[in-house]
């Protein structure tokens, strides 16, 4: 059960002020440094390991070059997430969300946690062999009003509730 939204003084729900504040970060964020994304973060970060383990051939791997340096603006963005929702669930003493198993006894933390890491996994696969990056084309691309950045997140979000749906009800029915 979650617990009700706290509204801010103006009477603005919070998510809402919280929504105004991300949007003005993004468009700070394009106008400085352009589009970001996260997952090219992750080739870059393969690349720098290349280049300390093997440099003839991180400089002849033409994907590795083309992704460039791991110190971007990108590579900041992921460990800002990371230490913004370590520190903020440290100011607002929330302790570690508890793990539901849908199944108890059928399911375990470690293949819930694999099977978290192989769809992560798929879905980065999946933006770099298109070239892009699926949080930037939602985050950049509605920032810039960009139609594909709309008709995307709007077919992400309406697959990601179909799949859910449907893997609930694979569950449902298998009990």
């Amino acid at each position: 059960m979650t617990s009700p939204v706290p509204a801010t003084r103006s009477g603005m729900p919070a998510w809402a002020s919280l929504g105004i504040i991300f949007g003005l970060v993004g468009a700070a964020s394009i106008l400085l440094f352009g589009p970001i994304g996260v997952s090219g973060t992750y080739p870059r970060l393969i690349g720098e390991a290349a280049r300390a383990v093997d440099p003839a051939y991180a400089a002849s791997n033409p994907y590795l070059v083309k992704m460039g340096s791991l110190f971007r603006a990108e590579t900041f963005l992921v460990l800002g997430l990371v230490i913004g929702g370590f520190l903020g669930a440290r100011r607002d003493r929330v302790p570690a969300p508890k793990v539901e198993l849908p199944h108890p006894g059928h399911e375990t933390n470690a293949k819930r946690y694999t099977e978290a890491f192989l769809a992560g996994f798929l879905i980065l696969f999946g933006a770099r062999l298109a070239g892009g990056c699926t949080s930037g084309l939602i985050i950049s691309g509605m920032t810039q009003l960009s139609i594909a950045g709309f008709v995307f997140a709007a077919g992400v979000f309406a697959t990601g509730i179909g799949t859910a749906k449907f893997m609930q009800a694979i569950r449902m029915g298998g009990n």
